[in-house]
């Protein structure tokens, strides 16, 4: 099932010797659990010394990632499969302190398998199952799943806790307001247009 649709693939920055890569699962969903593979993975690479390392795990087709040095986060939007397009929180810190962060792709989506891959795999939920939950499977939840997907695509900062999100799909700005860093982050404000 091997689909380069499924490949990320945003850069950004992290500090002066690492920058962070986005990279897709291409479809071979079993890849994205398994931490000898980079698919379904953010990895940071040392631009000295070309070493690299996995930061997160559990991620689809990540298609945005913004550093927000300000709260020490960063934001990442991802593709969900039909239906769970997801905004993720990372925590800095841990990626200084080599600490795996893991998202739960297959295991967990606000989505489900596409319709077409279920006729053609009927099994498909017993080895991918997307619980409803992320954390009570030991994984981190999205600030916010979008069922139906809008596409979701690049994600900036605006404002002090204020981002705005694109999408593909419905060709519209997602803007959101989060609450202050001292607290669990989630969001407490959002307009389309």
């Amino acid at each position: 099932e091997f689909n380069a649709h499924q490949s990320g693939g945003r850069i950004i920055s992290l500090d002066d010797e690492n920058i962070l890569l986005t990279i897709g699962d291409y479809r071979s969903r079993h890849l994205s659990q398994n931490l000898n593979s980079v698919f379904g993975k953010i990895i940071k690479i040392n631009i000295k010394t070309s070493q690299y390392k996995i930061v997160t795990a559990g991620n689809r087709n990540a298609q945005g990632l913004y550093f927000d040095e300000e709260n020490n986060f960063l934001i990442q939007t991802e593709h969900g499969p039909f239906g769970g397009d997801e905004i993720n929180l990372i925590d800095i810190e841990k990626i200084y302190k080599d600490k795996i962060q893991n998202y739960g792709w297959p295991i967990s989506s606000g989505g489900e398998h596409y319709p077409s891959v279920v006729e053609y795999n009927p099994n498909i939920y017993k080895k991918y199952p997307l619980h409803k939950s992320h954390i009570n499977y030991g994984f981190i939840e999205p600030i916010k799943s979008f069922t139906p997907s809008i596409g979701i695509s690049e994600v900036v900062k605006i404002g002090k806790n204020k981002y705005v999100v694109s999408s593909l799909k419905d060709k519209s700005l997602y803007f959101i307001t989060l609450n202050s860093k001292n607290e669990l982050q989630k969001i407490i404000r959002e307009e389309v247009f």
